[in-house]
């Protein structure tokens, strides 16, 4: 088994104020990485999309989000200062998944405090995407003036992606089939909403007074228990745990937005009914769910190379992409376990909430 640790930055302040410590801390990755995110998309993308159209669809974005997304748009400013990157350049970054129909995937699993045998809950996914992601990767510990802290795996210039926060929240995420806006708030400054609430009714809060520019799956573990939201631009749709679990993939599951399933069939990414059954089907054996149990799920290998531990393979669309990380959340813990790549090759490193 490989070993791999990603760089571990902490920044603090106000939002602007973080925004320039990620700035001067990660300059050269979020000039490179803003460099190669249209091309990266197309390369997923039935449909091409040119830096004109992106930048028309940014603006707009921009002028509808400014007055919600305050606090985002006050850490990119930030990060634009002091990395010398345009924070439009930063806003395409952001919009990655806006551009249009794109296949990408992940497995999630969540078990509630009571299913786990961890003394935390356990929110846990594979993120099957773009390789070349890996390197400019990195452990982000925020520690923001008026907010909980969060420490998340991400890329330097996103607003948010899958972590933890002090208040014992943790979030992961799916890609899901379904429509897109371009009227809506962003998907990586949602995730960030998340971030900075207290609990359950935050949340809630948060998402009844939102319409998400895309459609995608919010896979969520607080103090309360397990919670999965699907989001499109029309309906926020609340998922309750079985038995204490819940598992998604790239597919929706609540009875009203099913038809998503038949209208977006296919951008659904490769064996997402099969990744899941098979993730309910190992868990239903087990009444009490451990780490090891969350990493022999993650690894598995059912239906390869296509399965929850996803592997190159020849597929014209997706078959460059893979399984870049692993990562399993204890939130009550404030441990992250995550792998450098397909974790059936690659150890778990444990990062902290700090």
């Amino acid at each position: 088994m490989k070993n791999k640790k990603f760089r571990e930055i902490t920044v603090s302040g106000s939002e602007y104020e973080m925004g320039l410590q990620i700035g001067e801390e990660c300059k050269d990755e979020i000039k490179d990485l803003v460099g190669i995110t249209l091309q990266r998309f197309n390369l997923s993308s039935k449909k091409n999309i040119s830096l004109n159209q992106v930048t028309n669809l940014v603006k707009k974005i921009i002028y509808c989000s400014k007055d919600f997304l305050d606090d985002e748009f006050n850490e990119l400013k930030g990060i634009s200062r002091s990395s010398n990157v345009k924070f439009e350049d930063l806003m395409i970054l952001n919009c990655r998944n806006m551009f249009g129909a794109v296949s990408e995937g992940c497995t999630t699993v969540l078990i509630s405090s009571e299913r786990s045998n961890e003394k935390s809950s356990i929110a846990g996914q594979n993120w099957d995407n773009d390789p070349l992601m890996m390197d400019f990767s990195i452990v982000l510990t925020r520690k923001p003036n008026y907010k909980p802290n969060n420490t998340t795996w991400t890329q330097p210039g996103l607003s948010a992606y899958m972590g933890i926060n002090s208040e014992g929240t943790a979030i992961c995420m799916n890609a899901l089939n379904g429509p897109v806006s371009t009227v809506g708030i962003p998907w990586y400054f949602i995730v960030r909403k998340i971030f900075g609430t207290k609990g359950f009714d935050e949340i809630n809060n948060i998402l009844k007074n939102i319409t998400p520019a895309i459609t995608a799956n919010a896979a969520i573990v607080t103090n309360e228990g397990p919670v999965n939201y699907e989001l499109t631009p029309k309906k926020i749709r609340y998922i309750e745990p079985e038995e204490g679990l819940i598992v998604h993939t790239n597919h929706c599951i609540h009875n009203d937005l099913v038809v998503n399933n038949i209208e977006f069939e296919d951008n659904i990414y490769g064996q997402s009914f099969e990744r899941k059954n098979r993730s309910e089907n190992i868990l239903s054996e087990i009444k009490s769910v451990t780490l090891d149990n969350v990493k022999s799920i993650l690894s598995d290998h059912d239906g390869f190379p296509t399965s929850i531990c996803r592997h190159l393979n020849s597929d014209k669309l997706t078959g460059w992409q893979k399984s870049v990380i692993s990562i399993i959340m204890l939130p009550e813990l404030g441990q992250l376990h995550i792998s450098a790549g397909n974790p059936c090759e690659n150890e778990y490193e444990v990062y902290l909430l700090k």
